[in-house]
């Protein structure tokens, strides 16, 4: 291959040659002249095609790769094991959840910051540790322990981890940008939706920065108030028990509301700084409903529930639900009116999307945990059941109103609740038949084992709290693979007893990568 270069004084054409690496002058003059203008039209020519080709390209690879709408789902709670029983109870068998079918599916390491920032890829999970049983499954790094909802929930909006009970508040204690604000700085709506207290740390996270998590009354002021989100659902209602029943005047509870004066004012004007306000089931479905022309342009939504939910569509898909499960799930709620999270979740895409620039919003199922919590497992089942309904809504909703090109829904969990599993094989040294991690041997894991449809899998709690267990992750949609850059670690162990590929990344790295679609 030959290549044409010309010196800087223009005064002499010089052949390179790329095999032999030597130069030899040319001499005739009139050559000199005819390659002197070839080469400058070729140049001009080629930089120019360079250019065309550049920008077009990085144009329309940014049309395609860059979301238009991006919908982040989290099941509060939701290790692999609780998505398998879930799984279980609503068909008896694995494979046929929406989830299943999406092209990205990994695991995701949860843990906070202890007190100094968390530089990115920190190994704060350790496969040998958590493979070696509970007693050392949740040892603490030298930089991270254990999450809590609330840190967890700033690490993936933001990208950044800090200490269990801020939020979005850095281990300096200064504010982390959100993805809900890059969101809205772009144009776009933003919401929060949930099946607990928007306030409550992971809904409340979306929009708002504050010292603690507990803080419902300032977050809550803020969000409505002060926060650019256009879309607020959950719980946390003041005249109505966590049994969706109306209680007495004086046992009402106004702390997730922002207080007596803030609730006056949202419930006497029907709305408050520009939200509309609903909080029956009729009015949460109209808004759901695909042919409402209807809809506000901001919404604020309380159901009728203090602190959850109830998960009235939580019975399997296949089959009858086992009655002692349903009663010891939700009781006589089923006649109560409360909306589902698939219904509240669809009222709010429907709002959201009247921006022509799109929209973000975070949808999670906030009670798993506090199934979890109380190891109470028919409720958990319930709850997870009633999380994935939705995410099987959204995904239909995306189909038919938007469009996996320029929509990315990605669906996630802050941390596990509850160290559940089918069972744990261990050498019992006390002889009491019950495994203690402090006395007996571990030696393995038992995975869950299904049940028939309808009926509770064989699952064990091993806590009450938080572990440091991986979680899954799935995506689908615009740029979805593109959450697979950041692997930084493998666990084959994982991938065997849970069936993916065992890669994983980090909690930060889901906000690292909606800010790179937000840019």
């Amino acid at each position: 291959m030959i290549i044409l270069a010309q010196t800087e004084k223009m005064d002499k054409i010089t052949t390179v040659s790329f095999y032999k690496h030597s130069a030899v002058p040319v001499k005739d003059y009139l050559m000199e002249f005819q390659m002197t203008r070839f080469l400058k039209t070729f140049a001009i020519a080629t930089l120019a095609a360079i250019s065309f080709v550049s920008v077009h390209c990085v144009v329309a690879q940014e049309s395609v790769s860059k979301p238009k709408n991006i919908i982040l789902m989290i099941g509060d709670g939701m290790g692999f094991n609780h998505y398998i029983s879930g799984a279980y109870w609503r068909y008896g068998e694995l494979g046929r959840q929406a989830p299943d079918s999406f092209p990205v599916h990994c695991a995701v390491t949860t843990s906070s910051a202890i007190s100094k920032a968390v530089p990115n890829n920190y190994p704060c999970y350790n496969p040998e540790w958590f493979w070696a049983g509970p007693k050392t499954a949740n040892n603490k790094t030298e930089l991270t322990e254990v999450t809590d909802s609330s840190s967890a929930a700033t690490a993936i909006y933001s990208g950044v981890k800090t200490i269990k009970g801020r939020v979005a508040i850095d281990v300096d204690k200064n504010p982390i940008k959100l993805a809900a604000e890059a969101a809205h700085e772009k144009g776009k709506a933003t919401g929060a939706v949930s099946t607990v207290p928007t306030c409550h740390a992971t809904p409340g996270t979306v929009y708002s920065h504050n010292s603690s998590r507990d803080h419902y009354e300032e977050m809550f002021n803020f969000m409505v108030r002060e926060s650019g989100l256009d879309v607020i659902i959950g719980a946390g209602h003041p005249l109505y028990d966590d049994n969706a029943d109306l209680v007495e005047e004086k046992k009402a509870d106004f702390k997730y509301v922002g207080g007596v004066e803030t609730w006056e004012e949202i419930t006497k004007n029907r709305g408050i700084n520009g939200f509309t306000f609903v909080d029956t089931r009729k009015d949460f479905e109209q808004l759901a409903n695909p042919k409402n022309n209807e809809l506000p342009k901001k919404l604020l939504g309380i159901a009728h529930a203090r602190y959850t939910i109830p998960p009235i569509d939580g019975n399997p898909s296949s089959a009858p639900a086992s009655a002692e499960v349903a009663e010891k799930a939700i009781g006589n709620v089923t006649v109560k009116e409360v909306p589902t999270l698939t219904t509240t979740s669809l009222a709010a895409l429907n709002v959201l999307s009247q921006n022509k620039n799109g929209f973000f919003v975070m949808i999670e199922g906030g009670a798993i945990d506090g199934a979890a919590h109380a190891n109470n497992a028919e409720r958990m089942i319930y709850e997870q059941t009633a999380f994935v309904k939705a995410v099987e809504a959204v995904a239909d909703w995306v189909e038919e109103n938007s469009s996996w090109e320029e929509t990315l829904l990605i669906i996630t969990a802050d941390h596990e609740t509850g160290y559940l599993w089918g069972d744990i094989e261990f050498i019992d040294k006390d002889n009491n038949g019950k495994f203690d991690a402090s006395k007996d041997e571990f030696v393995r894991y038992q995975p869950i084992e299904a049940n028939d449809c309808g009926q509770l899998p064989k699952m064990k709690y091993f806590s009450k709290g938080h572990t440091n267990s991986l979680v899954p992750l799935w995506a689908k949609g615009a740029n979805a693979k593109g959450l697979e850059k950041y692997y930084y670690g493998e666990d084959k162990q994982a991938a065997e007893i849970w069936n993916f590929s065992g890669k994983y990344i980090d909690n930060t790295h889901i906000g690292k990568f909606m800010l790179e679609q937000l840019q």
